[in-house]
């Protein structure tokens, strides 16, 4: 019972500390340049590089247009491959701050201290090795701050960011005064911000908020996304494919590209690697394609039967997770497993809830 001894595991980060810093210096070198350079090499899209012609996309583009002219924050809501960077960096360019810094930042990239020290900046002796340096708040002062993934950012973080959002002001990590920045934020997440995000945050960003549709729901937008991969890969990819056949063209028009863009690109790609010339074929498409609607739905409708089963016997048992197995014809831990995954036990607290 006497305690003999203690183990501590500890895991070294100085050195990712130091390549973090590493990072910071050549940012700060970097938006030290001309001005023009800088914006260049920051914020490269416009407005007009955004392709597509469905009336969701253009409402969504005029009012980013509008919100460009202002500092007020924006919070960009999309699917993974919307191209949510993209109307970022034109919202940017459109603004009175084009000529200032644009600086883009994932934040499910880093581990929290690190992202800290990045965004907010270090003084000397703050943790092993640190150096005086400004963080990317810094960096982009008099410009924009893109904070890609906000939903990844540690409560504790988007607490100092709502300080910096509310006062103008930030403290370096470790220092005791604090220091004026004048920075547009401008957030991005594929995660229902409202769910995501603290509620102070939340109601601080939700200003203008900007939802990009998916591919599937501007499937009108399709040839026209098709015609501008084909003449960006036919060029890297020295190939000359015309088009794409009309049955491979309804097979594209029937996917429902859960990738959205990125996937759709992709898939242009990949065509283009198998045809040097002509048209793309069905033969061409990647094979996911190829399925049958109602194959891509099987998964879903399996769930929905075992549920209703699973419940149905648990009612029928009176909730003996023992006889419901044995009727069931499966072990008790597999039953309590797909009580887990079916969320049975909140749905009997809820009804339960209802009852009182």
């Amino acid at each position: 019972g006497n305690l003999l001894g203690a183990v501590e595991v500890a895991r070294d980060i100085s050195g990712i500390r130091k390549l973090a810093e590493q990072v910071i210096d050549l940012r700060r070198r970097l938006h030290s340049e001309d001005p023009a350079a800088r914006a260049e090499q920051g914020a490269i899209y416009h407005f007009s590089d955004i392709i597509g012609e469905s009336s969701a996309l253009r409402e969504v583009l005029a009012r980013g247009a509008l919100a460009a002219h202002n500092d007020s924050p924006v919070m960009v809501v999309g699917e993974t491959g919307t191209g949510k960077e993209l109307l970022v960096q034109s919202i940017h360019n459109e603004s009175l701050r084009r000529a200032r810094p644009f600086i883009a930042q994932n934040c499910a990239a880093l581990p929290e201290g690190l992202l800290d020290a990045i965004l907010f900046g270090s003084v000397k002796g703050s943790f092993t090795g640190a150096q005086d340096r400004p963080g990317l708040f810094e960096l982009a002062n008099g410009g924009t701050l893109f904070l890609d993934e906000l939903n990844a950012m540690p409560h504790q973080l988007q607490a100092k960011l709502l300080r910096v959002l509310e006062t103008g002001e930030l403290r370096r990590l470790g220092d005791v005064r604090t220091r004026k920045v004048d920075v547009r934020i401008i957030a991005a997440m594929a995660a229902n911000p409202k769910e995501a995000l603290r509620p102070d945050l939340y109601y601080r960003l939700n200003v203008v908020v900007l939802v990009l549709p998916p591919l599937r729901e501007r499937k009108i937008d399709i040839p026209i996304l098709c015609r501008h991969f084909l003449s960006r890969f036919n060029a890297s990819l020295a190939t000359r494919v015309e088009g794409v056949a009309p049955e491979a063209a309804r097979m594209l028009a029937a996917w429902h590209w859960p990738g959205n863009i990125r996937e759709l690109s992709n898939c242009i790609e990949s065509c283009l690697n198998f045809r040097s010339e002509g048209l793309i074929e069905t033969v061409d498409l990647p094979e996911h394609l190829h399925q049958p609607r109602g194959l891509q739905k099987l998964r879903p409708e399996l769930d929905r039967l075992e549920r209703d089963m699973i419940f149905r016997t648990m009612k029928t048992t009176e909730n003996n997770i023992s006889k419901a197995a044995s009727l069931l014809g499966i072990p008790r831990q597999t039953l309590q497993r797909k009580l887990r995954k079916h969320k049975w036990h909140e749905i009997c607290i809820s009804i339960e809830q209802v009852k009182k």
